[in-house]
């Protein structure tokens, strides 16, 4: 397996935060492609009500889009459709109106859980969900970001347990949102609770895709066969409808890279800025 997947990137222009122009998204592509990247899920931002509630139908289309245009800009790229699915209180009613997409073919919904609320047992809001939905399946996103799940280990093995899988972010562990978040992320890594690596790219900025030398220290940090699993074997398997199982990293290296661990709850609403409106906050509580 020498080529990987991405299964969580914002790279459709104008859709939600992401890339705001194609000149953006083939800078993105460009970068995918140097690491070895040939397939990319896009996972606009959906949260009903809001600027970021695009429609299957339309990033459907706009993955085609823009899958033709970076062909013609010499930076091919696989684009699959899928969300990043903001979790609320009426999910489920969207679930039944088919507002959501999976991602790709694969029957698995990316949910992200507010980055700054403190959920006491997440599993009491996602597994519930899952039994009244029966086909719905879900993959948690960047846990390690949310609050919810800060010192909340159990929680997440509880909803491993009933079929719930993980996504980590690569730049949670290269160090990209913090120490203490890097040091959440190695230790969920420690404890077998991770099945993906994704870039969770915004196409610009600071949240491009991972350069050569941010691709290699990933791999020095957690061993290369886990990247591999990480980004190349699970995206596969979980497209193909196969199951998937936690990345397996190399524990001789995490002990080297991060000894010890950081729980210290932080102040969760330290992030969130009371001038921007009620939607500007409700946003802000995901897209950081």
């Amino acid at each position: 397996m020498k080529s990987y997947i991405d299964i969580h990137s914002h790279i459709l222009p104008g859709l939600d935060d992401g890339p705001e122009n194609m000149e953006q998204c083939v800078e993105a592509a460009r970068r995918y492609r140097a690491i070895g990247m040939d397939c990319v899920i896009a996972t606009p931002h959906w949260f009903n009500f809001t600027g970021w509630s695009s429609s299957p139908e339309q990033i459907i289309r706009k993955a085609a889009e823009v899958e033709q245009a970076l062909k013609e800009a010499g930076a091919v790229l696989k684009i699959l459709p899928g969300m990043e699915i903001g979790f609320t209180d009426r999910l489920e009613q969207d679930f039944q109106e088919s507002r959501l997409l999976p991602l790709g073919a694969s029957g698995f919904y990316l949910i992200e859980f507010p980055l700054m609320v403190a959920f006491m047992k997440p599993e009491q809001l996602i597994l519930p969900l899952m039994r009244r939905q029966k086909k719905t399946r879900v993959i948690l996103a960047h846990p390690e970001r949310c609050i919810a799940f800060l010192d909340n280990d159990a929680s997440l093995r509880v909803m491993e347990a009933k079929g719930v899988l993980v996504q980590m972010n690569i730049s949670s562990i290269l160090g990209g949102f913090g120490k203490q978040i890097q040091q959440t992320a190695v230790r969920l890594l420690r404890k077998g609770l991770v099945h993906f690596l994704a870039t969770d790219s915004h196409a610009s900025g600071r949240r491009m895709p991972p350069d050569i030398n941010e691709w290699d220290m990933l791999r020095e940090y957690i061993g290369g066969p886990a990247v591999v699993q990480a980004c190349s074997i699970n995206p596969r398997r979980l497209l193909a409808g196969e199951s998937v199982n936690p990345v397996l990293p190399d524990v001789k290296r995490l002990d080297k890279y991060f000894p010890g661990t950081c729980n210290k709850n932080y102040n969760k609403m330290s992030n969130l800025d009371s001038n921007r409106g009620y939607a500007g906050r409700f946003l802000g509580l995901f897209s950081r």
